[in-house]
Parts: C-alpha cells; sequence; structure tokens
C-alpha cells in the first residue's frame, strides 16, 4: 500500500513540474519558435561580437590561435552559471500565482525553471561548438573536463539562485546590491585572459572567485597544452555542494515567508 502511494505521488509532482515547465516555456519565450530560438541565439551574438572586438585590438589571443574559441570556451561556461542562477532566482516571483494551490511546491518551481534552462544550454552548446568545429579546427576534445566543468558551474548557478530566492524576497536592497556586485563577474571570471597573466599579490584573490577554476577546467578539454595548475577541484565541487545544500535549507526555513507577496 505504501509503495502505491508513494508511486502515486511521484506520478503527481512529476505532471506538476512538467506543466510548470510548459507554462515556463510559453511565459517565457513565447507560443513561437523565435522566442526560443531568441533564447539560444544570445550567447551565440555575444561571442560573435566580441571576437570582432578584440580581434580588432590584438593580433594572438592568450591561448591558442583563434579569438572564436578562447572566447567560447571562457564565456560559455560563464553563461551557464550567470543565466541559471538569474533564472532560478526568479523561481517563486514568476510562479506565485500557482502557490496559492497547496499541490504545488516551491521545490517543484526551482526544479522546473533548472530543468528547462539546463536543456537550453545544452542546445545552446550544441549549436556554438558545432560552428566552431565548421570553422576552427579543434587541436583536442577531452569532454571529461568539458563535461565535468559544465556540471559544477550549473550546479553553482543553481545553488546560488536558490539562495537569492530567499534574500530577494527579504531584502529588495540586497537584491539592489548583489546586482551592482554581480556586474564585473564577467570581467574578474578570466573570459578574457589568463589567471597566469596576472600578477601577485592580484592573482591570489582572483583565485577566490570559483569560475575563474571552473573556466580554467573547461578549457583544458580545449587546448591539450593548457595546464590550469591552479584549478582547484576540491574548492569548487565543495563550493557547489555547499551552495545548493545552503539554499534548499533556506527554502526550507522560510518557505511560510515565500508564500506570501512582498510588502
Amino acid at each position: 500500500m505504501y509503495a502505491n502511494t508513494f508511486r502515486q505521488g511521484i506520478k503527481r509532482q512529476y505532471a506538476i513540474v512538467f506543466a510548470l515547465i510548459i507554462r515556463e516555456m510559453t511565459t517565457r519565450y513565447g507560443s513561437k519558435v523565435g522566442g526560443y530560438m531568441w533564447a539560444i541565439l544570445d550567447p551565440v551574438l555575444t561571442i560573435t561580437i566580441l571576437t570582432l572586438v578584440f580581434s580588432a585590438v590584438a593580433r594572438v589571443p592568450p591561448l591558442g590561435r583563434s579569438f572564436a574559441l578562447f572566447f567560447a570556451t571562457g564565456y560559455l561556461v560563464f553563461y551557464m552559471y550567470r543565466s541559471l542562477s538569474d533564472q532560478v532566482s526568479l523561481s517563486v516571483e514568476v510562479n506565485r500565482p500557482l502557490l496559492m494551490y497547496p499541490v504545488v511546491q516551491i521545490y517543484d518551481t526551482i526544479i522546473a525553471r533548472s530543468t528547462l534552462q539546463v536543456i537550453t544550454l545544452f542546445v545552446v552548446s550544441l549549436i556554438m561548438f558545432g560552428s566552431l568545429a565548421l570553422v576552427v579546427p579543434f587541436e583536442r576534445l577531452d569532454i571529461y573536463p568539458i563535461i565535468l566543468a559544465s556540471i559544477i558551474s550549473m550546479t553553482l548557478g543553481i545553488g546560488v539562485g536558490i539562495s537569492n530566492i530567499v534574500w530577494f524576497h527579504l531584502s529588495g536592497t540586497y537584491q539592489q546590491i548583489w546586482g551592482i556586485i554581480n556586474r564585473p563577474a564577467f570581467i574578474v571570471s578570466g573570459v578574457f585572459f589568463l589567471p597566469e597573466s596576472i600578477p601577485q599579490p592580484f592573482r591570489d584573490v582572483l583565485m577566490w572567485n570559483p569560475l575563474v577554476h571552473i573556466i580554467g577546467l573547461f578549457r583544458t578539454g580545449f587546448y591539450p597544452t593548457y595546464r590550469a595548475s591552479y584549478v582547484d577541484l576540491n574548492y569548487i565541487i565543495g563550493l557547489a555542494l555547499f551552495s545548493v545544500v545552503t539554499g534548499l535549507i533556506l527554502v526550507w526555513k522560510f518557505e511560510a515567508t515565500l508564500r506570501e507577496l512582498k510588502k
């Protein structure tokens, strides 16, 4: 009897999450294919513009011989973190009317948003690097660090986003401060440069940024001679898991408050 009840509960939650994913797709991208295509083309166009700008300034990229590949390997893994943290942090706010129904849990909205964004990022990655492979000869593809770095980046983004669900709801001031602090993250995460080129003591400070490690790990899958000895796997994996656990505990602690409207 208990097993049957458990299976029914799982099926019900699966149906709820699936319905939320469909709702997310229609509200965020509209009912037309063009809306979803723009979410895919956005990072691709960004990399294209950056490539044109920086290729006009310098002749040789910091690593390898292709500006497009260097910026793609930096920006994409950063975009995985940034897009997931931004989207997940709004999970409750955009689905607040549905939380009036007891059957819909806050965790359902988080799972739905995370799933949809991960699927989108997978499509973006395939299109981006598939297109690059047609014009840029890859010296080597080591799938393990590429997948590992992607998983860590997305996990960290989800964890930060879950925590911000609570902090944004409790304090509008914190949300504004977070937006200001987070803006230069793109510049100081190693998207445009290699950490080895930064002099001490600034390099040691830079190493506290987990995205520097994640981007370095990601790039080792594309460049056979790049060692990225500064990458600390224990640090970034531990931080990513800690952020998810902390976020889930915060949501559990403030669940009743999150279901209330902001004052």
